[in-house]
């Protein structure tokens, strides 16, 4: 039987992320052991437009979110067990943007200002697409959203209204409390993971708890503040966005991945 089917069993639950367990019980996926034959395989693939299957692309976007998240405590000298990423969001957008350069991978830069509207919390992002069991398929990638669910930061009195005007919000976990526990268990999984894939439902959810953080005249404590998925991809795909870091720049702060089948590698033109 193919190692890609135990997946799942490679990735390894030790360690918990302190900041996201005072708001949900959720621990932060750490890749023991990866198999770099099986990275090297999909990487191929994709540089050659195959397609991959649901366990490669699950295993395989771990991978990427984890390499990230350690570039990211290290970069910072902070201990991983209790790293919130606060304030990384473009570093970890950039870093993943220019690995995928080299492996031909569509990707889409969003940033949540751009995206939704301006008056709300800014956060970067990537969508990437992949060809999964012969299907295109769309994934949100992002590895510092835990940084919204610092228990001190989602508390009510983290409200401030002035003349019937909002000023400042909680941050996205005061929201996420007052969701059904179907939406609960997706940005769960987002905070876990660092992705998801692309859909109407997830884009609902993932831009709702943004667009809730707006500012300005707008409803008491923003609980009707939502839009539609559709809107919302919309609003992701067309968007503006400027990496913040090149190649070279990342490379210069030892922060750049590089594919394992680099050695193959010849870019298409």
């Amino acid at each position: 039987m193919s190692v890609i089917l135990f997946f799942k069993l490679e990735i390894v639950l030790v360690y918990e992320v302190v900041i996201l367990s005072l708001v949900f019980n959720v621990k932060t996926n750490m890749m023991d052991n990866v198999d770099l034959d099986i990275i090297s395989d999909v990487e191929s693939k994709c540089f050659n437009g195959n397609s991959l299957s649901f366990d490669e692309i699950n295993y395989y976007l771990n991978y990427i979110v984890y390499k990230v998240r350690c570039m990211l405590v290290l970069k910072k000298e902070s201990n991983i067990n209790n790293y919130n990423f606060n304030f990384m969001c473009d570093t970890a957008q950039s870093i993943i943007a220019r690995y995928f350069d080299d492996l031909n991978i569509v990707y889409k830069p969003v940033e949540t200002q751009k995206a939704i509207t301006n008056d709300i919390l800014g956060h970067s992002f990537l969508l990437a697409d992949f060809m999964v069991d012969g299907e295109n398929r769309s994934y949100i990638i992002d590895p510092t959203y835990n940084q919204f669910f610092d228990v001190d930061r989602c508390q009510e009195n983290n409200f401030k209204v002035i003349n019937n005007v909002v000023v400042k919000t909680p941050d996205l976990g005061y929201f996420a409390l007052k969701e059904n526990e179907n939406v609960q268990g997706v940005i769960k999984d987002l905070i876990r993971c660092g992705f998801t894939e692309l859909s109407c439902d997830s884009a609902k959810i993932y831009g709702d708890l943004f667009y809730k953080t707006k500012t300005g005249n707008i409803n008491y404590f923003n609980s009707k503040l939502e839009m539609s998925g559709d809107i919302y991809i919309k609003g992701f795909k067309n968007s503006p966005f400027k990496l913040t870091y090149t190649k070279e720049e990342l490379d210069a702060m030892n922060m750049l991945l590089s594919p394992i089948y680099k050695n193959n590698l010849k870019i298409k033109k």
